[in-house]
């Protein structure tokens, strides 16, 4: 980023939630060093809910011993990655600590990759030790494990942590048997060997890493992020501070729910993260489903998650959000796709919930920016979009051009940059990558936006889905924003496509809401009239579901690879 005078006193520090100073100093300098803290306080309080079972921070402190020993038996150094291939999984929280305790960086892979994807990330990461469900070792993992030399590979079943209660029915087709393989460690065999055993000391330091989170590859490779200790204790405590997060609070103490995917940087601190740093419970439901989701809410008195735009979309449309009482969830964050106020309307009608922007990714360690409580953030003149909210504590949020990486003022589209103690050092085993992506201690995002005067963050689109029609640049998030307020459209996705005269023209993919119709003419005649002549689209294909990642982000570059049924045109 190029020299800059000093910047000025924020102003937007006044829109700052009661409570949240400027400059934030976390309480432990990393999460292990939290987790010591809330253990000694709270051993007997509940930590994991799950369904109707309960498990305490002392139990997560033993099974965390436990697995720990085993992996420094097994050989595992500071320093050496261990690759966590779980659900959302109370095995996930045990994992992630033992890890720690070892002074090793847990590898967070996503489960649902299929073998060639898997493929990648076990190769960049090099993991000494993979935990992983069972249900996918034997078609996923096991034909790769010799070619990739991963040494170890411990096997869990989802209920694994609750005894021999039975496991709950939602999931019932894809729990399936226990499986025990003849080259992989059983989990519980391995929890009873190592009973009561306790790791060798060690210590991490805030500048290790503490995770290699991979990007979402929504238009590209992944690529392993390095979450530093530091980096993910600053933002936990960004977020307890920030929403004000109690275990104790007299009124209605706070439960998270565990929402976003474990493995998904926003899962791991907005989630995980604040459980371990202030001792308020998580409720883990393996994978989101809407109906599981929306009684776990109920059943825990659920204060306090942060999901997707898209998931906040399935549980407003699902019929038990009239039926269930919801009223504790107070503080509903949504990242990682984008939030439009057709949406915000719609979830506050069916919820109740008053949705709460964030704005951050992988390599910002999840927040960068916040709408703070209580603040009905704005709306840009210029593009439609509603802002994702102010800098949170600590983080420094620019323009740049996207051309040359210079400085804009406020008011200007261009790329944004954010520096700060959460900004990641850079890409794993990916140097060109790194340079790329981190100048001088900013992370230039991909993404493009507006930042004004007052601070108020408001994003575009990502830099690369920009479409040129006939030399009119059109942004996708806009369309999209006018496709949702279509009382039919569930969901929508904008992406350019070849034209002959046009050079690329818009193709917009919809999935529509149960027990509604509507014709790809329609839709095009809907947009006219809310669109400049150049912006509205020329096709529109209704589809049964838009293509997602794990943590609920439509995947427009799949749109623009893959076969889909196409509709009407215009």
């Amino acid at each position: 980023m190029p020299s800059t005078p000093p910047a000025p006193p924020h102003p937007w520090t006044r829109l700052h939630p009661a409570g949240v100073p400027a400059d934030l100093t976390p309480s432990s300098p990393t999460l292990l060093h939290a987790w010591r803290r809330t253990v000694a306080a709270r051993r007997d309080r509940p930590a994991v809910l799950s369904f109707d079972r309960t498990l305490t921070f002392g139990t997560i402190d033993a099974q965390s011993d436990a697995l720990a020993v085993a992996f420094q038996r097994s050989g595992v150094l500071p320093g050496d990655r261990i690759a966590v291939h779980l659900q959302n999984d109370p095995q996930w929280l045990v994992t992630l600590l033992a890890a720690w305790k070892c002074g090793a960086t847990a590898a967070c892979i996503n489960p649902m990759l299929r073998r060639e994807e898997l493929r990648h990330h076990l190769a960049d990461a090099q993991p000494t030790v993979l935990v992983s469900l069972d249900s996918l070792y034997a078609d996923v993992v096991a034909p790769l494990r010799a070619e990739l030399g991963v040494r170890t590979v411990i096997t869990t079943a989802p209920w694994d942590l609750f005894g021999d209660a039975a496991p709950p029915t939602v999931f019932a087709e894809t729990w399936g048997p226990r499986r025990i393989f003849a080259d992989t460690v059983d989990w519980l065999q391995l929890q009873a060997d190592h009973a009561g055993a306790v790791p060798d000391p060690v210590d991490v330091d805030p500048a290790d890493v503490a995770l290699l989170t991979y990007t979402s590859g929504t238009t590209g490779r992944a690529k392993g992020a390095m979450n530093t200790h530091g980096g993910m204790a600053h933002n936990v405590q960004v977020y307890a501070s920030w929403h004000s997060i109690d275990p104790d609070d007299a009124d209605q103490p706070d439960v998270v729910l565990g929402v976003a995917p474990l493995f998904h940087i926003t899962g791991t601190v907005a989630g995980l993260g604040l459980t371990i740093l202030t001792g308020a419970p998580i409720v883990l439901l393996h994978r989101f489903d809407a109906a599981a989701t929306l009684e776990a809410i109920e059943r825990h008195r659920v204060t306090f998650t942060v999901a997707a735009s898209t998931a906040y979309n399935a549980l407003a449309s699902h019929p038990d959000v009239l039926t269930r009482d919801l009223t504790s969830l107070r503080k509903a964050v949504s990242g990682g796709a984008p939030l439009g106020p057709a949406l915000v309307a719609r979830v506050a009608e069916r919820a109740g919930w008053r949705l709460l922007a964030v704005y951050g990714l992988t390599e910002t360690t999840s927040p960068a920016t916040m709408v703070p409580p209580g603040v009905d953030p704005p709306i840009d003149p210029a593009s439609g979009a509603l802002s994702v909210g102010v800098p949170v504590p600590g983080a420094d949020v620019r323009i740049a051009d996207i051309e040359t990486g210079e400085v804009l003022g406020a008011g200007a589209v261009g790329e944004i940059c954010v520096a700060g103690p959460m900004v990641v050092p850079g890409y794993w085993n990916a140097p060109e990558e790194t340079a790329h992506a981190v100048r001088d201690g900013w992370l230039f995002s991909g993404d493009v936006g507006v930042l004004h005067e007052d601070g108020w963050l408001f994003v575009v689109d990502r830099k690369k889905d920009l479409i040129n029609a006939g030399g009119y640049k059109i942004w996708p998030r806009e369309v999209e924003d006018v496709l949702l307020q279509h009382p039919a459209v569930r969901e929508a996705a904008v992406v350019g496509v070849p034209d002959e005269y046009r050079g690329e023209t818009v193709h917009a993919y919809v999935s529509l809401r149960d027990g509604t119709t509507a014709e790809p003419a329609e839709i095009i005649a809907f947009c006219r009239e809310h669109l400049a002549a150049y912006k509205y689209p020329r096709l529109v294909s209704v589809v049964g579901d838009l293509p997602k990642n794990a943590s609920g982000k439509i995947l427009r570059r799949e749109l623009r690879t893959t076969e889909l049924p196409r509709g009407g045109t215009a």
